[in-house]
């Protein structure tokens, strides 16, 4: 259904898309890592004007002995693909891990879980785990080495064969547009130079400010929530911000170039002989969710040659989520992030969809951050998959920034677009291709009482209102090689 260009996400129509969606991931294993979704959840996403699901297949569910594929756990991941199908919803398949393990959080099995004897303690913040958990930690060296399973075959040779499998079931779906190789890549180990690396600069910058501060002492504070607020004030600052985070390129970004790379590379090549058109899509480190500049290649075969459809899918997560102070998000820090990562991606030319952001877990203090996410996001005109789907979202405020106006297919080229919640406008504007036949299609949250301004004037468009909702899409016809614009007010208002 789409391939990839330099910058875009292109239909069978020519047309540039732009992928908008929401991410559905069971962890649940006594669900058998399915979520309790019907088609009464695909007819939502639809209102929502969402047309992609990143879809979460846990490495546990679908290989729970080495070597042993569960089926009919593969089965129900292809009746629900089949359901998105019916209302042309497309499906990204993210091969989910947290903490590495399925015994932790989610992901590999308990047999691929090597730790050399250390026990994993959950802690008040369960992402620090990465940071302070040597089982975690081992768990992924043991993982980037190699390491053999049981049966004697390494298990990053295991986890590939697992791709391998799954891709040979599920890529005749139509909807399923590609494989995210990995949610969330750790470096392992090699995370305690991080740290020093992190610490120490934060240290020193604390020490420039307050006064002296131990090492031990601020990574003691670190894991004690109320203290690590109060230390996070500190980074609201952003020369000292991205001092910190910078101080880790030196580990993370060999790490990325060459281990994290050559694993892509050793996936897609198990994959394209399966799928040659299947989008293969990249995740940073870990770390760069934060704002670590990534330095991840693109995937090439043998022979040097880039692969055709790639894209770059990172992740954008202010240092809060995930505590009760979520609310207090800094937009600068989230600028830094969302920019670096389109840097990465002017780097990779390649088309970019934020696969995560959010998690705001129906919060009524969160309405601002999301709004200034969604402006983010139309700044760099990239796609984005929110973190993550419940049936009631809708009745928070924070998934204002997430059911927005936007452009799902265009005629040409986008150059600009905006949609204002509180008068209800939408902005767009774009260079179409007289070499294009099917139109450009807007989704509205709402198109009650519209009133639309189209150039050239005069030109024709239609509008069709979604089933049970208010919501719709505008339909404009290509009318030849023009750079066009839009203008579409709610009246009354």
């Amino acid at each position: 259904m789409l391939r990839t260009t330099d910058n875009h996400f292109i239909d069978s129509a020519g047309r540039q898309v732009i992928l908008h969606g929401v991410n559905m991931v069971c962890k649940d294993k006594s669900r058998q890592y399915i979520g309790q979704w019907d088609i009464e959840d695909i007819k939502k996403l639809k209102q929502w004007g969402m047309n992609v699901i990143r879809l979460g297949v846990i490495w546990d569910g679908l290989e729970p002995e080495p070597g042993m594929f569960h089926d009919a756990y593969i089965e129900k991941l292809r009746r629900f693909i089949q359901l998105a199908a019916e209302h042309e919803v497309m499906v990204i398949l993210d091969m989910h891990q947290d903490l590495y393990s399925a015994a932790y959080a989610s992901g590999a099995p308990t047999w691929a879980t090597i730790t050399d004897g250390e026990i994993y303690e959950p802690g008040p913040v369960w992402s620090d785990a990465y940071l302070f958990n040597p089982a975690v930690q081992h768990a992924f060296d043991h993982f980037w080495a190699n390491t053999a399973a049981p049966d004697g075959i390494g298990i990053q040779d295991h986890f590939i064969q697992a791709w391998t499998y799954l891709v040979e079931k599920l890529h005749v779906e139509s909807n399923v547009i590609g494989y995210d190789l990995m949610n969330e890549p750790f470096i392992g180990g090699p995370v305690e130079q991080v740290n020093e690396a992190l610490f120490s600069t934060f240290a020193e910058k604390y020490r420039e400010r307050y006064g002296d501060i131990y090492m031990e002492t601020l990574i003691a504070a670190w894991g004690a929530a109320d203290k690590k607020l109060e230390l996070l004030s500190l980074l609201d600052d952003i020369e000292v911000f991205t001092s910190v985070i910078d101080a880790t390129t030196l580990v993370l970004q060999p790490f990325e170039k060459h281990i994290l790379t050559s694993f892509y590379r050793d996936v897609a090549s198990a994959i394209r002989p399966i799928d040659q058109t299947g989008i293969l899509f990249l995740e940073t480190n870990y770390f760069s969710n934060l704002g670590v500049e990534s330095r991840i290649e693109p995937i090439r075969d043998a022979k040097g040659n880039k692969d055709r459809n790639q894209a770059y899918a990172p992740h954008a997560y202010d240092l809060v989520t995930d505590t009760d102070a979520s609310h207090l998000a800094n937009g600068k820090r989230l600028e830094v992030i969302f920019n670096r990562h389109e840097r990465t991606r002017q780097r990779l030319k390649m088309p970019m969809v934020i696969g995560e952001w959010g998690a705001f877990y129906q919060s009524d203090s969160c309405a601002h951050v999301s709004l200034y996410i969604q402006r983010l996001l139309e700044a760099l005109l990239c796609g984005d998959t929110y973190w993550h789907y419940e049936k009631d979202m809708d009745q928070s405020t924070a998934f204002l920034g997430v059911q927005r106006g936007y452009p799902m297919a265009v005629a040409g080229e986008l150059l600009t677009y905006r949609y204002e919640h509180i008068v209800r406008a939408f902005h767009m504007s774009w260079s179409e291709s007289d070499k294009l036949t099917q139109p450009t299609i807007i989704y509205l949250p709402s198109v009650k009482d519209i009133q639309i301004t189209l150039t050239p004037i005069g030109s024709e468009y239609e509008v069709e209102k979604l089933a049970e909702t208010d919501a719709g899409i505008v339909k404009i016809p290509v009318v030849g090689n023009w750079n066009r614009n839009i203008v579409i007010t709610e009246m009354n208002q």
